[in-house]
């Protein structure tokens, strides 16, 4: 096996153990909390409150431009472990939720530091040509093991209990440390001139700057903050209520319908570098196009709904359309990632990705109040609802189709040779 492949395959490995780890923590630790508590409020309160780290990001960026990005790794998944270790101890105490809250929330910073360090170590580990093949394939795999990992974690939690499953994910961050331990990841140490923290503020704006001079990493970033804001929020907040209110969906057409949907978006991920061989970023909004297109399709198909015949044939429709919606979703998402990376100086690589994250994942929460108003109402019929979003869908590609249409390749590998 070549040297870069083998890079390749130990980034994938150690991160897909770490999130697999990180994801069976954080189901074992949420049934915890709804079992000592049987409160939904403190269960919403401690994830909301895990949640605020994403602003981190940024920061992370910056120490992933200054420092050895394979050492960083190894480093956060130690400090993963140790946090795990903490949390094993404080599950056995009386009133330890509040120290779950705050153990949480180190780990979701140690979490916002992680991907930034990622997505800007795989630039440097593999050709231009491959980059949305590695993406789509490092992204569709680590959504693969948060699929897997609450099946798994449902089944071991029953069983073993909340304390060993978190004990069993401390062990699965030091066997990623030593995976990635193994990786070799080109660095050129930067000297502090000014102090750690000065440097790194520096560097922040420095960042910032980059983002704003760049017309095509600020368009990207505003398309892929877009589209978490409409399509992944109404994967969250629509779907559900499509399928339980008025397909009436029972327990499991409601389970194989969600899994549909994770899946589409995980193989629209792996196969990222084939759908995108003859995508470029002036016909880019033809995706999100046929996206609208297939929206107003289910939108049709669910106009069925109301007899059981009609849900059946409204789930059937609901299938066939959310798959290649999913699919082009998760596409859309790491040929922008791409993009922004071909054009990215090295050493801004961190910081510009962890604001690209950042911006997306800040994107998510505000998409779903959007949506979750949309559909407040909502009983027996979302006609009205969906094609607001299916239209909203619309403007996002003439959006896009402005903002893009007079770019050209020299704007994306021209620039990146002039820098």
């Amino acid at each position: 096996m070549k040297k870069g492949q083998k890079n390749i395959l130990y980034l994938i490995l150690g991160q897909v153990i770490s999130v697999f780890g990180g994801a069976i923590l954080r189901f074992a630790l949420s049934l915890f909390v709804l079992d000592q508590t049987g409160r939904a409020d403190i269960f919403a309160t401690v994830l909301a409150i895990s949640s605020i780290p994403v602003l981190f990001a940024p920061i992370g960026g910056a120490i992933a431009d200054r420092f050895d990005r394979r050492m960083l790794m190894v480093l956060m998944d130690i400090a993963n472990a140790v946090l795990a270790v903490f949390l094993f101890f404080v599950l056995g105490m009386n009133q330890s939720i509040f120290m779950i809250g705050a153990l949480l929330f180190l780990l979701s910073i140690v979490g916002s530091f992680d991907t930034p360090v990622v997505t800007a170590s795989i630039p440097l580990l593999v050709e231009e040509s491959k980059l949305e093949k590695v993406n789509g394939l490092v992204n569709g795999v680590l959504s693969m093991s948060n699929v897997v990992a609450p099946i798994i974690g449902g089944i071991l939690y029953s069983i073993l209990g909340a304390q060993v499953l978190v004990a069993c994910s401390a062990l699965f961050f030091l066997l990623a440390a030593v995976i990635e331990s193994f990786l070799q990841i080109p660095f050129e140490k930067r000297a502090l001139e000014k102090g750690l923290l000065t440097t790194l503020t520096s560097d922040l704006i420095e960042g910032f700057q980059e983002v704003r001079k760049n017309s095509v990493i600020l368009k990207s970033i505003l398309i892929a903050a877009l589209v978490n804001f409409v399509l992944a929020s109404f994967f969250i907040v629509g779907t559900p209520v499509i399928l339980r209110v008025m397909l009436q969906a029972n327990d499991s057409m409601y389970g194989f319908g969600m899994s549909l949907v994770s899946l589409a978006t995980i193989l629209g991920a792996v196969f990222a570098g084939f759908f995108t061989k003859k995508l470029r970023l002036n016909n880019l909004y033809l995706t999100f196009t046929l996206s609208g297109l297939l929206l107003f399709a289910m939108n049709l198909g669910l106009t069925f709904a109301g007899t059981p015949s009609g849900n059946v044939l409204g789930f059937v429709l609901f299938v066939i359309t959310g798959i290649p919606i999913g699919m082009l979703m998760s596409v859309i998402s790491i040929y922008l990632i791409s993009m922004v990376q071909r054009v990215t100086p090295k050493e801004n690589l961190g910081k510009v990705m962890a604001t690209i994250v950042a911006c997306a994942q800040c994107a998510v929460p505000l998409g779903q109040i959007m949506i979750g108003m949309i559909f407040k109402q909502t009983t027996s019929n979302v006609f009205l609802p969906l094609t607001f979003i299916a239209c909203s869908v619309l403007l996002l590609s003439f959006l896009c189709y402005y903002l893009f249409r007079k770019t050209v390749e020299t704007d994306i590998y021209g620039r990146k040779e002039m820098i």
